[in-house]
């Protein structure tokens, strides 16, 4: 579930870079999201191996 969330969010930014630039806060801010879900990502598997 989460990982399709990534690919939409991830998506989305890239028709967002790809019409208003790479600087534009629509493409920054969805970016950030997309930092914010990898890290759940990365956390969880994370968690996982230590335990």
């Amino acid at each position: 579930m989460l990982l399709h969330v990534i690919e939409k969010k991830r998506a989305r930014m890239v028709y967002f870079a790809g019409r208003y630039g790479f600087t534009n806060k629509r493409t920054v801010s969805c970016s950030q999201e997309l930092d914010k879900l990898m890290n759940m990502i990365s956390i969880s598997t994370f968690s996982k191996k230590r335990a």
